[in-house]
């Protein structure tokens, strides 16, 4: 009589490869799962304030770009549209650099608080299996 198989595997067969219950799978596993939710979350917070400056910056830029052909509209002479131009562009390049200059210390923050999850994770993890 042919041996009942199920997808290609013996019916007896994962009893002899899992020499414990997924109970025990699962609490030999915690303090990983809960380390890498604690970094996501540190993450997931960073990478949001990442989000919300850069489009508060892009908002503020927009309405920048969206009043120049109001200002060079208001020109009387070529004097006057060089103005603009000039101002404009000195605001522009000063408003990226300061913005750049942000997200690189929200990127810097992003990756400190990673690493602080990270390291701290094993640490408690050590206290709590370590026998009183």
């Amino acid at each position: 009589m042919p041996d009942k198989t199920y997808g290609g595997r013996a019916e007896g067969f994962s009893a002899l490869t899992m020499p414990f219950g997924l109970e025990a799978l699962m609490e030999l596993n915690r303090p990983a799962l809960a380390a890498m939710a604690q970094v996501n979350g540190k993450v997931y917070e960073n990478l949001a304030a990442m989000n919300k400056n850069w489009t508060d910056f892009l908002n503020r830029r927009l309405e920048k770009d969206l009043g120049m052909p109001r200002q060079l509209a208001a020109c009387k002479s070529v004097q006057d549209v060089y103005g603009v131009y000039a101002d404009f562009f000195q605001a522009a390049v000063a408003d990226y650099q300061s913005e750049f200059e942000q997200m690189s210390k929200l990127g810097k923050t992003l990756a400190d608080d990673a690493l602080q999850a990270i390291q701290a994770r094993p640490e408690a993890n050590g206290r709590d299996t370590l026998p009183n």
